[in-house]
């Protein structure tokens, strides 16, 4: 028995190891992974990276149990909120109109998304029971800051445009973060530490390695910031020189002036152009992040929590929220024709995705938050002075994690690095840390020597199994279907054929993802296309030379392409992107397929119901409606796109051809004046040439008084399956021509109209 019980002691033991190097994996490499082999190189991996180490890291915290032969768990004071938090993802998630949006994302936004919630909080609850003494704290720290330094370097060498030897990071925006914001979060959250390192001496983080690295975060940080950034990088500053000791700082300022001043500098340097100052060109021409701006996200989120107010509109679906609320002020702004798939602020985003509940989840996990780190710096516990700086520390960066919230939605690695960080702190308290709280049903099992053996870990590990192989098949699943999408867009340009093949796999694999259903819908037609294009009509040739089996083939794409177009929708309802997609493909086949503009007029206004204020939908409707000559119809929604953007200088030109052709001379001739004048900025350009030329055209028809002549039609489909020699084909998909769902007027803006800076 006493070797059966140190066998046990043991492989306790080496559980627990495991345990802690993966969490502490988990730590360091999630702000660093990246690869091009899935379609989003940076949120999808990091993601699957996280839910597999999630999956494996409470099998073993479970299996530590069975070994152990009891269930203990660490009760923190973060447990309700985010228990909270994972019930009502779980509840919007349930209620969505776009479920599987919600659970898969949009692809290339993968945060945020009821996989990432529920990785998010399982990790948390295994880090605190991992992190059980300072040495393991520690350890855990200098990962983080390894990591940090690592992400903080490739950030600055690309800045200044030294390259990893990668094909796609040779941008000077690249991070292994993802974005800029996510390597600007995560080097905020992590300067506190060495920053109190200068204040106070210790031997955790030597003073000279404590420059050096505040001093590189500070440096990358103002480099790839913005202004609230660097409102949040003063603030560091200040919290470190006010919660340190006040005799310790004033010793330590002319060490603390070094990073400081760099930061200032290079503030200076950035914003200051004079002759030779290399720094300001470099940062004049660094891609920056766009951001909704607040006024403009407060009214899709006031809209959408009108319309779901408990639980939002579902997690990941701010990207619908957007289509479907954004304001027509929007469509003034230089960025109009953009889509957003996040809120300005973490506050909005979770308002309207997630309702009341979530907001007030997220309310009180800072409301703890702020208590905790109250009780650590007033009373702070008497631990050693290489621990009581990890410990000021830790207080300063949770406070950051939620100020950085008020200035940007969060990331996959800004939440992963704050977790960590509020793990971190929590278990920091030896309280806490300390306070264990056994799990039992009173089930026990005996052994031949009568000692007993609670079963509950035992009966948890099965049921853990039991979920936790058919979860990690469909993860292994998710994965290879992701890596055959990103093949199938590598070989688009190279094979059809193969890129079809591909996104066959993709689908079979993950049938839930509409992306892949619209990639494959548009393979579809570009097949069918190319069949059209090679031996379609020609003037050398009027008849073409299609044959049966051609048009047998071309009839099977398209239907295909339609049936894939239609599962996009049924995927994602609320997406005006997939309708518009589907719209687009029956508006391309209208040579060839009778009823096919019924149905795009259908999926366009379909698309427009959901986008209501997007104009270039407008002129997609007002061009198929000038293709079939029904001038009326053609005009409105050519002055509807008017209305929404009255700056839209393509909507004035195709407004002025329809009053043209329709013989409103006088009218034509007032709108191609606008559009002359929108275009005035440029004369140069070819726009402002055609546009010039149909004002002279009209001008010389109006002098005249000759009769009108039809100009070439606006908008006229761009495909060979759209020209109306080619030879009908049968598409039974179309055989049942619907009732087009027709929006409804937009009213005239009470606005001035613009005479110049088209935006």
């Amino acid at each position: 028995m006493i070797k059966l019980w140190h066998m046990k002691q043991k492989i306790g033991s080496y559980v627990d190891t495991a345990l802690y190097t993966l969490i502490l994996l988990v730590a360091g490499l999630t702000p660093l992974i990246f690869t091009n082999l899935t379609t989003d190189f940076y949120e999808t991996p990091k993601l699957i990276f996280l839910v597999v180490s999630t999956i494996l890291a409470i099998g073993l915290w479970i299996f530590s149990w069975v070994i152990k032969g009891k269930m203990g768990i660490n009760k923190t004071p973060l447990d309700i909120p985010l228990l909270l938090l994972l019930a009502t993802v779980l509840i919007s998630t349930y209620f969505s109109v776009s479920r599987y949006p919600a659970i898969f994302g949009n692809l290339t936004r993968m945060h945020g998304t009821a996989i990432s919630y529920v990785a998010y909080i399982l990790l948390f609850f295994v880090s605190v029971s991992v992190l059980k003494t300072p040495a393991k704290i520690k350890q855990f720290i200098y990962v983080l800051l390894g990591s940090g330094v690592v992400l903080a370097i490739i950030s600055l060498l690309s800045y200044f445009k030294i390259f990893l030897p990668l094909d796609f990071s040779r941008s000077v925006n690249f991070t292994p973060a993802g974005s800029s914001f996510s390597a600007v979060a995560a080097l905020l959250l992590l300067l506190p530490f060495p920053l109190f390192s200068i204040i106070k001496q210790n031997k955790y983080l030597p003073t000279g390695i404590s420059l050096f690295i505040s001093t590189l975060f500070s440096l990358v940080i103002v480099l790839l910031g913005n202004i609230p950034s660097y409102i949040i990088l003063m603030a560091v500053y200040v919290l470190t020189l006010f919660i340190g000791e006040p005799a310790q700082a004033a010793k330590k300022l002319p060490l603390l002036l070094i990073p400081l001043v760099t930061t200032v500098l290079s503030l200076l340097l950035i914003y200051l152009p004079f002759s030779g100052n290399g720094l300001q060109k470099l940062s004049a021409s660094f891609p920056r992040e766009i951001q909704l701006p607040a006024g403009v996200s407060w009214k899709i989120t006031a809209s959408a929590f009108r319309d779901a107010p408990f639980f939002g509109t579902g997690p990941a679906t701010y990207f619908f929220n957007f289509s479907n609320y954004k304001p027509a002020e929007f469509n003034l702004l230089k960025y109009w024709n953009f889509s957003f798939d996040t809120a300005q602020n973490e506050f909005f985003q979770i308002l309207g995705t997630l309702g009341l509940f979530g907001l007030v989840s997220l309310f009180s996990a800072m409301f703890v938050v702020f208590k905790l780190v109250r009780r650590v710096l007033s009373k702070p516990e008497g631990e050693s002075t290489d621990f009581s700086v990890i410990i000021s520390a830790l207080a300063i960066s949770s406070i950051l994690s939620l100020l950085i919230l008020f200035i940007h939605v969060s990331t996959l690695v800004s939440t992963v690095i704050s977790l960590s960080i509020l793990a971190a702190l929590i278990m920091s308290q030896s309280s806490i840390r300390e306070k264990v709280s056994e799990l039992s049903v009173g089930i026990k099992a005996s052994t031949a020597d009568n000692h007993q053996t609670d079963l509950l870990p035992l009966i948890v590990f099965v049921a853990f199994a039991v979920l936790a192989v058919p979860t990690l098949i469909k993860t292994f699943n998710y994965i290879s279907a992701d890596v055959y999408h990103r093949k199938a867009l590598v070989e688009a340009s190279k094979s059809a054929n193969q890129t079809y093949q591909y996104l066959q796999k993709a689908e079979s694999l993950n049938p839930y993802v509409d992306l892949y259903r619209i990639d494959m819908a548009q393979t579809n037609f570009g097949l069918a296309n190319a069949i059209a294009l090679q031996k379609g009509p020609t003037q050398a040739n009027p008849k073409g030379s299609l044959t049966d089996s051609d048009k047998q083939t071309i009839q099977t794409l398209l239907s295909q392409a339609i049936t894939e177009g239609r599962v996009s929708v049924a995927i994602s309802p609320l997406s005006a992107r997939n309708w518009e997609l589907l719209g687009s493909i029956y508006r391309n086949m209208s040579g060839v397929a009778n009823n096919a503009l019924t149905f795009s007029l259908d999926a366009y206004g379909r698309a427009i119901q959901r986008d209501p204020t997007n104009p270039a939908l407008r002129v997609n409707v007002g061009g198929i409606y000038y293709s079939a000559k029904n001038y009326a119809m053609a005009n409105r929604f050519f002055s509807d796109a008017i209305n929404l953007k009255p700056d839209y200088v393509n909507a004035y030109y195709n407004l002025a051809i329809t009053l043209k052709d329709s013989g409103d001379l006088a009218n034509a001739r007032l709108i191609a004046e606008q559009a002359v004048s929108l275009l005035q900025t440029d004369v140069n350009s070819q726009d402002y040439k055609t546009a010039s030329t149909l004002l002279e055209d009209l001008k010389a028809k109006i002098a005249a008084n000759t009769k009108n002549q039809p100009t070439a039609p606006a908008g006229q489909p761009n495909s060979a399956l759209g020209n109306s020699n080619m030879p009908d084909i049968n598409v039974p998909d179309l055989n049942n021509p619907p009732e087009p769902s027709t929006p409804a007027a937009v009213k005239n803006p009470e606005v001035t109209l613009p005479t110049g800076n088209n935006q």
